[in-house]
């Protein structure tokens, strides 16, 4: 299923580089320490102007048939492109595991498979539990190839509407089913 998407070959689905460590700890530590909380002081300012501007868009959503589709393009092209966590940011856990593929390949399994039992166990079904973004600084070790090979054998699959893009972000969506009991 995810053989169709990528080819395995193409550096661009594989980890990101390694970043050298001085590079990490010289620049990208203070530029994390400075401005990251004027980014989310930044992205604070902008849920609350979404938040003001959410009650009209939402009537006319009402109002317009087929308008929920474009609504939800417009809010990914606009704060979609604003990452919450910018990739020039460097996690404490990315200051001491760069380059250590086994434990990124290890957080992505249990965060989808986290995700999968949210959506198979929910009683309602809610569609906010079938949608799963990861952004790169997640998978960053493991690549977004693996990402996609773990995630297509759980019935997660790229989302049908929002872009996903393999060093940035992936978006992903849950087909909903649960799983063939395998223990059987």
């Amino acid at each position: 299923m995810w053989d169709s998407v990528h080819d395995d070959d193409d550096p661009v689905w594989g980890p990101l580089p390694v970043r050298p460590a001085a590079l990490r700890w010289l620049l990208l530590l203070p530029l994390t320490l400075v401005f990251l909380p004027l980014w989310w002081v930044v992205w604070v300012f902008l849920a609350v102007c979404v938040y003001c501007v959410a009650p009209v868009a939402e009537l006319i959503v009402y109002m317009v048939p087929r308008a929920e589709n474009g609504a939800i393009r417009l809010l990914d092209a606009t704060l979609g492109r604003v990452p919450f966590v910018p990739l020039w940011c460097v996690t404490p856990v990315a200051l001491v595991r760069e380059g250590d593929t086994a434990y990124y390949q290890a957080r992505v399994d249990r965060r989808i498979e986290k995700q999968t039992r949210r959506v198979e166990t929910s009683q309602h079904r809610r569609e906010y539990h079938r949608d799963l973004e990861l952004g790169a600084h997640f998978f960053r070790g493991a690549g977004a190839g693996f990402v996609l090979r773990v995630a297509s054998e759980r019935g997660w699959s790229l989302h049908p509407m929002l872009r996903s893009h393999p060093r940035r972000r992936l978006r992903l969506r849950h087909n909903g089913r649960p799983r063939p009991d395998s223990r059987n």
